[in-house]
């Protein structure tokens, strides 16, 4: 395993993702309609927007009607993910519930106004997404360098009693340690996103993640002499 390659293209991967999502972006009209003029459309998402302001909830299933298709298929193109780009839509009507009263038709359309809430989160999620690749990166890197200290020369029958030492290493963990070790390495969790879903001080998390690498470290030195 090289010590660079895999995170380093994931994290040059993440970053062109961003790119290519805020060159999508910056393609769309900003105001196709004089606000002076609105268009029967324009008039009717403001009509919406206003019911919504007012808390009627059927005005926004009206107005998810009227504008899903279009906003999803932004989202796709930002995120290259489905399965994330729903979850865009449900977090850009919930924001749409809770800041319609925020709308100004003197600024901008209710589409455009849409559009750049749906983009502030997509763009955040790629930023997020970007993080993460960064942060596995160096996981991979640190685990590459266990390897190179240890593996050299090996056979791969002795490679693969070392990946059961390894393995088995990870279990034999405090419970704690243990679990950001996995949530970290298997699941490509950043520090903040383990903190959050245990309930833990981030300090706390990255402590607990570099013990278990240094006790790693130890097990993989040990099995190797």
């Amino acid at each position: 395993m090289h010590p660079k390659s895999p995170g380093r293209r994931n994290t040059c991967i993440a970053k062109i993702d961003v790119q290519l999502a805020e060159k999508h972006t910056m393609r769309l009209p900003r105001e196709p309609v004089p606000i002076d003029y609105p268009s029967a459309e324009v008039r009717e998402d403001a009509r919406l927007l206003a019911a919504v302001a007012a808390g009627d909830q059927h005005a926004l299933a009206a107005f998810y009607r009227h504008r899903g298709t279009l906003l999803y298929s932004l989202l796709v193109r930002m995120l290259i993910n489905e399965a994330e780009a729903q979850d865009i839509m449900q977090d850009t009507f919930v924001q749409v519930w809770r800041r319609a009263s925020e709308y100004d038709p003197n600024r901008s359309s209710p589409l455009a106004w849409i559009v750049m809430i749906a983009r502030g989160l997509a763009l955040d999620r790629l930023r997020a997404r970007a993080r993460r690749a960064k942060k596995m990166a160096a996981y991979e890197q640190e685990v590459a360098s266990l390897e190179v200290e240890v593996n050299s020369g090996l056979r791969q029958s002795e490679r693969d009693e070392l990946a059961a030492v390894c393995a088995a290493a990870v279990h034999a963990l405090p419970e704690p340690q243990g679990q950001a070790l996995q949530l970290a390495f298997f699941r490509g969790w950043t520090h903040e996103e383990i903190a959050s879903a245990v309930g833990e001080p981030l300090g706390t998390i990255k402590a607990r993640i570099r013990r278990g690498l240094l006790s790693l470290r130890k097990t993989l030195k040990d099995h190797h002499v």
